[in-house]
């Protein structure tokens, strides 16, 4: 191959890899300042940060192939493998050599992230700073693409610097803060009562109708006439009520509609309060919103096969007009304690006719869920949503038929099953690490992680805290967490790098997180 190509493919290669590691080092510190937001950061969101970094070492062995091969510069793998030995340019190839012994140490650091202690990775990962320099110096003083790399470094020196800076003296300032503050009346607020989120919406309540017997939908619009945030069907957001609490419900509207939202609610006389709130609030009072959040996607399929009871249609209903429009087979089995209560009837049924099939209890029993599951074609998606006992006696049914797949979302805690005879007592105290402050605190055996954590981060996020909704989601940085949430399908229940803290405990005597 002509040398001039290895050269124009060295410097291709190089600057590619420079580049995307550079994006690497920005979003790292995005992700770390919370710039992109309050909450916890997301898992995608280190993903990203992992395949940028993945890609810049596949650009950086495109320039390493194209320097050996190309015959001009004549560096070969002594060269590459020991600074200030090369004859072309010897500072600009030390300072790369190096750059790249760097590198592979953040890497493999890295990869073996989850059998070394933390605060080794942490120690390395913290030569970023160092290896982003070292590499920026070497694209200076390469001697080509003066141009780009000037302008190039110029941006991306302004934007560490600010991001840095940010991180140093206003990122922390959201995990520095001490005990809850007293209320008016001299007491620490209830748990449940919290202040808005930096990221919540206002909206104001366009209309209250009846839906089912004990079930209100609600329609909200922007309280500054804005567009609402685009959904997806299986979203849910959280309404702030007056009184301060905060409760989840699904979206059950069009998504195509970003004008208005809209929610249903069933009335439980003896909950926690959340539905009695909604059913009294008035058209034109305001309240505000956190989300949308999506944990129960719908996934691509042939076919569908959705099992809804009571409520549990709020979140299918979307998805079952979006199945209907893109022309998919589907079937809805929905069951009530009687057709009284069971809201959008109307709806569903003119989506589908006798593809909808309405169970009332009262008249009809319980659907026959072995009969329905095996009149459903093979690799069909089934999604249940509804009361524990529907949604156990499916996930208990669908094991006869390995060729479905099943996806659920519960609007309660399933009941605990009861510790077997000899088993480990589980519930012992432990202690929690907040790992960007320091902090310590003992995890006592009466009180959940989540109330510990309030003690020093008071707006910690979450909704439920019954386990079953995951928006006190919290990263795991060392330790082993005792999952008890419903959150993690069975097959994540090893898993190190999350908790769900609002139930779930440690099995290590200490746990520490990215607070």
């Amino acid at each position: 191959m002509d040398s001039q190509l290895w050269w124009y493919l060295a410097r291709v290669g190089g600057l590619t890899s420079w580049w995307l590691l550079s994006a690497t080092v920005v979003w790292g510190l995005l992700v770390s300042t919370r710039v992109l937001g309050q909450k916890v950061v997301a898992g995608r969101l280190l993903d990203l940060h992992r395949f940028l970094s993945g890609l810049s070492l596949v650009f950086l062995g495109v320039h390493v192939i194209g320097l050996l091969a190309d015959s001009w510069v004549e560096i070969g793998l002594v060269q590459i493998l020991f600074p200030f030995t090369s004859d072309y340019r010897p500072m600009a190839v030390a300072w790369g050599v190096i750059a790249l012994y760097l590198l592979a140490a953040i890497q493999a650091t890295s990869l073996l992230k989850s059998r070394i202690p933390h605060r080794w990775w942490r120690y390395v990962h913290t030569s970023t700073f160092a290896l982003f320099v070292l590499s920026t110096v070497h694209a200076l003083t390469a001697g080509t693409d003066e141009g780009t790399v000037r302008w190039t470094t110029l941006a991306l020196t302004a934007i560490v610097a600010f991001l840095v800076i940010y991180r140093l003296l206003i990122g922390r300032r959201t995990d520095t803060s001490g005990p809850a503050a007293p209320t008016a009346a001299g007491r620490t607020a209830e748990p449940s009562a919290r202040r808005e989120a930096p990221g919540s919406r206002r909206v104001v309540v366009q209309e209250l109708r009846r839906a089912a017997d004990g079930v209100v939908a609600v329609e909200l619009a922007a309280a500054d006439g804005a567009r609402l945030p685009a959904w997806e069907p299986g979203a849910h957001v959280d309404l702030v009520l007056p009184s301060g609490l905060i409760r989840q419900y699904s979206l059950c509207g069009d998504p195509a509609d970003r004008e208005t939202y809209r929610v249903g609610v069933l009335h439980v006389p003896d909950g926690r309060g959340g539905s009695a709130e909604v059913h009294s609030l008035r058209a034109g009072q305001q309240i505000a919103i956190n989300g949308p959040r999506n944990k129960f996607p719908l996934v691509l399929a042939n076919h569908y096969l959705f099992v809804a009871g009571g409520i549990g249609i709020t979140p299918l209903l979307p998805m079952v007009r979006a199945v209907a429009a893109a022309g998919r087979e589907w079937r809805l089995v929905y069951g009530g304690r009687s057709r009284a209560t069971m809201a959008f009837t109307g709806e569903v049924l003119d989506l589908g006719g006798d593809r909808v099939r309405l169970v009332p209890e009262d008249t009809d029993g319980l659907p026959d869920l072995a009969a329905i599951l095996a009149d459903t074609p093979p690799a069909a998606a089934v999604y249940g949503c509804g009361p524990e006992p529907l949604l156990a006696a499916l996930e208990k049914t669908i094991t006869d038929f390995p060729d479905l797949h099943l996806h659920t979302e519960r609007f309660a805690a399933p009941r605990p099953n009861p510790p077997k005879s000899g088993a480990p007592d589980r519930t012992g105290e432990f202690e929690v690490e907040l790992r960007r402050t320091g902090r310590v605190l003992r995890v006592p055996t009466d009180r959940s992680l989540l109330e510990v954590i309030r003690e020093a981060v008071p707006d910690a996020p979450s909704s439920c805290e019954e386990g079953f909704c995951g928006n006190c989601e919290l990263r795991v940085l060392d330790g082993i967490p005792d999952h008890r949430d419903t959150v993690l399908s069975a097959d994540e229940r090893d898993r190190r790098d999350v908790i769900y803290p609002c139930v779930s405990r440690a099995r290590s005597p200490i746990l520490s997180v990215e607070l």
